[in-house]
């Protein structure tokens, strides 16, 4: 096997790997096999370097004469991992920094900041289903 070849199908591997995660979670949460949110961050961050690298190697190796299929699929795992980058970045950490000022308060002075806390965390769910079709998208084309 040659050298191009190999990267190529270690980028296939990359790819496949990460992509099972973005589907793979949103199925075992239907089972209520969940991860908790540190796992799961870190989880997605791992498959997010996984799309990266492997659509990185494979444009290397193919070069300039992708199919229309491949360049859909690249800018599909981009969108996906830049979706999950906001969702991990900003929306959850608001959503930590909501929950953790709402227990400094007593009382009626907590709503508001559970409200802020659901609004992040219902973000970060839409966030994340948009994530989870990209990666079907992503796999039909693939």
């Amino acid at each position: 096997m040659s050298l191009p070849d190999f990267l190529l199908e270690a980028s296939r591997v990359l790819i496949g790997l990460g992509l099972a995660v973005f589907v793979g979670v949103p199925l075992a949460r239907l089972k209520r096999i969940l991860l908790e949110g540190e796992e799961l961050g870190r989880a997605k961050f791992v498959a997010a370097g996984g799309l990266l690298v492997g659509v990185l190697l494979e444009v290397q190796v193919v070069g300039s004469a992708l199919a229309p299929r491949h360049v859909a699929r690249a800018i599909l795992l981009f969108v996906l991992v830049a979706s999950l980058v906001y969702s991990v970045m900003v929306v959850a950490p608001k959503a930590r920094y909501y929950d953790e000022r709402s227990s400094t308060f007593e009382g009626n002075l907590r709503a508001p900041w559970h409200a802020r806390r659901d609004a992040a965390r219902l973000r970060g769910s839409k966030i994340d289903r948009f994530g989870f079709f990209l990666a079907l998208a992503a796999l039909v084309l693939g």
